[in-house]
């Protein structure tokens, strides 16, 4: 058996994220993907340029998956016994050479030890797991625990028609998902729907760590569930479990029909950064609450750029949704990040930023929003007296927004752009606000003690309207363009 002692895993230098230099990949000829990434925008590739040393942990024995335990890379046979075989070990690292793997069941462990699979080709196309079933399948569930876990540098193919694969993996600390794509057709739950990774840490001091993972479509895209009986799963999901930390990084999550990242009602912290979000139905990011941060994100929404091979149109395309549930939390940070609405379903009222009455407190800042259609806002803030989707959110409830830019190439309707319900001592500071001269493009209602202040306004019309004690004003100014010190605001 081939066996090689004290191995230590260190991530390469590689791309700065997902908006800047990161390479393309090759399509396997035996799978072609429905959506072929062209460029570095489309196409993360590698470890975050932060990656110089292990991952935490080490591997004292690293194992051929087709030599040492003879898998077919060819996928006529199941891999399904030897890899349960694996999953029962510890401290060991299995490689996949480049090939297609085939397995029929979910393989599930109860805790995992300094475990790994990663796949040994020039990219993550080069090694596929993909399943002949029409339904649902896990490939990996981590069931309770452990400390170290590594999947790094494979594709999972969901196929042409039913059925997807999801991996659950919960650990005590030291899990990295690294470089991983899922590709084929996402269909409805009734068609064999499953979410695709579930990152749970189950103590408070661990860590997880997803860099670089990739999910495009095409989708069948449905109204939610509760409405007509079916619905779509996600790219990315949390439980209640997750008390640890979690950051998502340097990842892309397109065309997903519904809440592409869902981690909004844990206990834990949740960092999502250097993500792409592109026209992702009911909303990119579900997020909120102490120890969430959103930073150098970029969400984009056209309509006019959705798969051809879809099934079903975006409804509710939202960009975060932040909320804690019935958890109550205050907290949290959104910074440096771009939001672009540019074609959008007309018949529904959509945020940017959507902050429900179960978050408290949160800062939103150095942003930049340009909404060129008639039924988008930049922030909506909810009351907390009047939670649509939890729990009133514990005290503070002010919304901090600093140094952000709101512009629009068209008409914007009779809807504010900006909206805080409820929110005491809330602050818009340092902000330009490009749109059209037009009515209530700022609107506070309920909000007694809160400061807007050194705000330009590019039009000439009443800006700000609603009811609310104790506002202090201060240094607004009318110019017909934003600041040059506005320019490179939400740049990322």
């Amino acid at each position: 058996m081939n066996r090689r002692q004290y191995l230590k895993l260190f991530g390469a230098t590689a791309t700065a994220g997902v908006l800047a230099g990161c390479g393309g990949q090759d399509t396997p000829t035996d799978s072609p993907p429905t959506e072929t990434p062209t460029g570095p925008e489309e196409s993360p590739e590698g470890q975050s340029p932060t990656e110089t040393g292990p991952y935490g942990f080490n591997f004292d024995t690293v194992l051929d998956a087709v030599d040492d335990l003879g898998m077919d890379p060819n996928g006529k046979e199941p891999i399904d016994d030897a890899f349960l075989g694996f999953l029962k070990r510890s401290s060991t690292l299995l490689e996949f050479p480049p090939g297609r793997y085939r397995f029929e069941n979910q393989h599930k462990v109860k805790k995992a030890n300094t475990l790994g699979i990663r796949g040994t080709g020039k990219n993550r196309r080069k090694v596929i797991f993909s399943t002949p079933s029409k339904k649902a399948r896990k490939f990996i569930v981590v069931e309770n625990g452990g400390n170290g876990f590594l999947m790094e540098n494979v594709t999972f193919d969901h196929g042409s028609g039913a059925g997807s694969i999801g991996n659950v993996l919960r650990l005590d600390d030291n899990l990295r998902v690294q470089n991983v794509e899922h590709i084929g057709f996402n269909p409805t739950d009734q068609n064999g729907a499953v979410d695709n990774l579930s990152p749970q840490i189950l103590t408070k001091d661990g860590t997880a760590i997803v860099d670089t993972f990739v999910r495009t479509g095409p989708t069948d895209i449905v109204s939610h569930g509760h409405l007509d009986g079916t619905a779509n799963e996600g790219s990315i999901w949390l439980g209640g479990k997750h008390v640890g930390k979690l950051v998502i990084r340097n990842s892309l999550l397109k065309n997903t029909g519904t809440n592409a990242i869902y981690c909004s009602r844990t206990p834990g912290a949740v960092e999502v950064r250097n993500c792409r979000f592109v026209n992702n139905n009911q909303a990119s990011l579900r997020i909120g609450g102490k120890g969430a941060l959103v930073k150098n994100c970029t969400f984009e929404v056209n309509t006019n750029k959705t798969p051809k091979n879809n099934k079903g149109s975006l409804i509710n395309p939202n960009c975060i949704v932040w909320e804690t549930g019935n958890l109550g939390l205050t907290g949290g940070t959104i910074e440096g990040c771009t939001f672009n609405y540019d074609a959008a379903p007309r018949e529904r009222v959509l945020s940017a930023i959507w902050a429900d009455g179960s978050a408290g407190a949160f800062e939103v800042r150095d942003c930049r929003f340009s909404l060129n259609i008639p039924n988008a806002r930049a922030i909506r803030a909810d009351s907390p007296k009047d939670p649509r989707l939890g729990n009133t959110a514990a005290k503070p409830w002010n919304v901090t927004m600093k140094n952000i830019v709101v512009e629009g190439d068209i008409q914007t309707g009779p809807k504010p752009l900006i909206e805080i319900v409820g929110r005491p001592n809330s602050v818009l500071a340092n902000c330009c606000l490009a749109v059209p001269d037009d009515e209530g493009i700022v609107k506070l209602v309920g909000s007694p003690g809160s400061s807007f202040q050194d705000i330009n306004v590019t039009g000439s019309g009443n800006w700000l309207t609603g009811k609310t004690d104790k506002l202090v004003t201060k240094n607004i100014t009318r110019e017909s363009v934003c600041t040059k010190s506005m320019e490179s605001v939400g740049a990322n």
